[in-house]
């Protein structure tokens, strides 16, 4: 349930845009791994831009509904199962993990190691991170809305978690993402030796971090 309605309601972000704001740290000989690619909106705009690019994530209905974008297009869908807390088995330049990705891991270590265990040299890890002041401003949100899909959305805080209950068509699904303040991701980056960049993006509610091995 939650795939389906993840997908409709992800359809209208603006995926050109994104892209255009990373592009200055990308290369057109780029190998691009989309970790945590979700129902494939940024991978069909990777391949609409020529890059070779790949996508994995741990929920196969997400895959599925990306597999179905990709084939309708004609690209080639190179997609597969994986936790992004084991080996990636394969080598790119660049690895990108968007709409909070790593917000729905209580820790990222494990998920920092293997991505830069995965990046050729001169590799580049490019992510978003919600900002520790959402916890405060979704604390008891609630959104319902009919179109494009009839459903509830609510959200409560307990301490650095954001709680989401989803409701539609009579079924609840409840999925949990972690806020760090962003001294967090810096000590983890550190640690694994990355430098990099913090910037502003298209979304204010996020940080958008540029990390170089």
């Amino acid at each position: 349930m939650i795939a389906k309605s993840y997908d409709l309601l992800m359809a209208d972000v603006d995926y050109e845009k994104l892209l255009n704001s990373i592009e200055p740290y990308l290369k057109k000989e780029d190998f691009i791994l989309d970790a945590g690619c979700g129902s494939g909106y940024l991978l069909v705009e990777f391949m609409s831009k020529g890059y070779h690019a790949i996508g994995v994530d741990l929920d196969s209905r997400m895959l599925s509904l990306a597999y179905d974008k990709l084939i309708a297009l004609n690209f080639n869908p190179a997609l597969y199962e994986h936790d992004l807390r084991l080996p990636f088995h394969v080598k790119v330049d660049v690895i990108v993990m968007m709409f909070d990705v790593l917000n729905y891991f209580k820790g990222i270590k494990k998920v920092i190691k293997e991505a830069k265990m995965a990046l050729k040299p001169g590799g580049r890890l490019i992510f978003d991170v919600y900002k520790a002041s959402v916890l405060e401003d979704y604390d008891g949100y609630i959104e319902a809305e009919e179109e494009p899909i009839s459903y509830v959305w609510k959200i409560n805080r307990d301490k650095n978690r954001l709680i989401h209950q989803v409701m539609m068509d009579e079924e609840s699904e409840k999925v949990i993402q972690y806020v760090h303040p962003l001294t967090y991701y810096q000590d983890v980056l550190d640690s694994y030796g990355f430098k990099y960049e913090i910037k502003e993006g298209i979304d204010p509610r996020k940080y958008y971090i540029i990390a170089y091995v």
